[in-house]
């Protein structure tokens, strides 16, 4: 499959039509990274965008540290074949907000974050159609945020 192909089954990219997809793919690199390596950490420079091929990254934050216990990383999502991680390379301020790690050894398309930015304000539409996706990937991200909440009230209240 070639990367047009393949950048046109994420819902971030579903919008665009095969001459925009290919100004896409002209920035995207294929990465490899073994299980339990890290892509990003969170407070890094968001330097790019990766759309997973295959395997599964976890999304960690970081809880700070509470009366005398360290802190640590919790997973808030999981992402898989077609899904994105590193959304903040193309949301200011550029910098990650979390940290991925893969759960499995994870193939990635990396779209560079400085030309993708270019791209969607030298293009409007390609920029609309990007942001579009990328508001359906946050609403999905937090209603699962939503739906977790509510389960752990609802776990709470029958202690």
């Amino acid at each position: 499959m070639s990367t047009k192909q393949f950048l046109k089954e994420c819902v971030l990219f579903e919008g665009l039509n095969d001459s925009e997809l290919e100004k896409i793919a002209a920035s995207a690199v294929e990465k490899e990274y073994e299980a339990g390596s890290t892509m990003f950490s969170t407070g890094d420079a968001a330097d790019e965008l990766f759309v997973i091929e295959e395997g599964r990254v976890a999304v960690q934050m970081t809880l700070p540290k509470s009366s005398g216990q360290a802190s640590r990383r919790i997973t808030v999502d999981v992402v898989t074949k077609n899904e994105i991680a590193g959304w903040s390379a193309i949301v200011e301020p550029y910098k990650y907000t979390f940290t991925a790690v893969c759960l499995q050894k994870t193939n990635a398309m990396a779209i560079n974050g400085n030309k993708l930015r270019s791209l969607l304000r030298d293009n409007p539409q390609i920029g609309y159609e990007v942001l579009r996706g990328l508001s359906r990937v946050i609403a999905a991200g937090l209603n699962d945020t939503r739906q977790v909440l509510i389960s752990e009230r609802l776990l709470s209240s029958q202690e």
